[in-house]
């Protein structure tokens, strides 16, 4: 069987076109599942704590109870690869598919980052597909597993209004996925210069082909489209980041209080003809060699804006939030933890009149362990939350039980969980 085999694996080269030497290929993949203990607590029932953007009713006050689940996090399989055509000119591809190690949803072929593009040592590399903007790039790195988890930075890239903390969209989408800044977005260009002394730089556009057929009655010709940007610089144990995108006629301030639709609605219409919103980061890396220890903070402005001309209706949300995080390596061994706040954040209304968002603050926190089996497979553990004010709804994603429907104003979410990742 084994002579079998090597004659036809034999076989199979010689038949390769001699074009063949200039292409390269790899399988790869992440898997992390994560079995943890999750409920939220203290959701309120007072009606006084409800404030111009959230309308808290008693009977809407609903703790979600303990309960285990199994999460498959980013768990993901893919194909990447290049074709040489020159010195300084290739073909860069990949295609990757999400993995449901848990059985929940389906796995997604293609649903995750896939292109088809060029690159060259001295230019840089610019391909169009779907992929994660550059906005979003520094806060995949923040963590201390190499993946995405339910206790990283769950304030950060939305303004909370259960407005989930990443999401993947081919362009506007009309739901709450429209006010997310942590985005894979799709129908893009991007482009990756070389490295400079230590500065790089990435930016992308998605192109506005949700844009409506025809001018209507009733609704306004509107244009969605995203451009995003991130600036870099890398010296020694220091990595800086600068984040920059913008989401024009998204609608995200409509969307995210899409919950009091007494307030604004979820449509474009002649009286709300168009919106920008805008988010701007900060985000720094400093590693200490010597003894082990990376300190991570992240700040960010996140602000959303529509063009209404209704009096009463709210016009504009815009909140400030950040978080930092230790890690400390022992060998094979990493402790690591974090804390961050979102602030009320300020709001304002077409006519001027006065705003409250009072109890719209929310903190996170988390303490964790991780051994590292070998240089692709580790093993974790975690304590983690995040704490609403009285009508704050930030969560954590992915969501409780599955679903949409999120947290209620006030309810506090906690989690403890083991989980294991193995990449190759």
């Amino acid at each position: 069987m084994k002579n079998r085999m090597a004659f036809l694996i034999a076989v199979g080269a010689l038949a390769l076109p001699a074009s063949a030497q200039n292409a390269e290929w790899k399988f790869y993949g992440t898997l992390v599942p994560t079995v943890d203990n999750i409920q939220t607590t203290g959701a309120t029932t007072d009606t006084a704590a409800s404030n111009s953007l959230v309308n808290i009713t008693a009977a809407g006050a609903t703790n979600v109870p303990a309960r285990n689940r199994i999460t498959y996090g980013t768990s993901n399989m893919g194909i990447r690869g290049s074709y040489k055509l020159s010195n300084d000119l290739k073909v860069i591809w990949q295609m990757e598919s999400s993995t449901s190690l848990d059985g929940d949803a389906p796995s997604v072929l293609a649903g995750r980052n896939c292109m088809l593009g060029l690159a060259g040592d001295s230019w840089g590399q610019a391909f169009v597909g779907s992929w994660d903007t550059p906005y979003k790039i520094p806060t995949i790195q923040l963590g201390a597993i190499r993946a995405n988890n339910p206790f990283d930075a769950n304030l950060m890239g939305n303004p909370g209004f259960n407005v989930p903390g990443t999401v993947t969209n081919s362009g506007r989408a009309g739901t709450k996925n429209d006010a997310a800044f942590n985005r894979r977005q799709g129908n893009s260009l991007q482009y990756w210069t070389p490295d400079f002394s230590g500065f790089t730089a990435r930016v992308a556009y998605s192109v506005g082909e949700t844009k409506p057929l025809t001018d209507a009655a009733t609704t306004a010709q509107i244009n969605p489209t995203l451009v995003s940007a991130l600036l870099s610089y890398k010296i020694g144990g220091l990595s800086l980041f600068l984040g920059h995108e913008e989401h024009n006629d998204y609608f995200g301030l409509s969307q995210m209080l899409s919950q009091a639709p007494t307030l604004v609605g979820g449509a474009a219409t002649l009286t709300n003809a168009s919106s920008k919103d805008v988010g701007n980061e900060f985000v720094a890396y400093y590693t200490i060699a010597s003894t082990g220890t990376r300190i991570t903070v992240l700040a960010e402005q996140l602000k959303y804006h529509n063009n209404d001309t209704v009096g009463a209706n709210i016009n504009e949300y815009k909140r400030f939030a950040w978080i930092a995080s230790v890690q400390q390596t022992l060998g094979a061994h990493v402790i690591f933890g974090n804390y961050g706040k979102a602030n009320v954040g300020s709001a304002s209304k077409v006519n001027g009149t006065a705003t409250n968002v009072t109890g719209l603050g929310a903190t996170e926190y988390c303490i964790g362990y991780k051994y590292a089996m070998s240089k692709t497979a580790d093993i974790f553990a975690s304590y983690y939350g995040v704490t609403n004010e009285k009508a704050a709804t930030y969560g954590l994603f992915p969501l409780i039980g599955g679903g949409t429907a999120g947290v209620t104003p006030g309810a506090d979410t906690k989690g403890v969980g083991i989980g294991m990742l193995f990449t190759w």
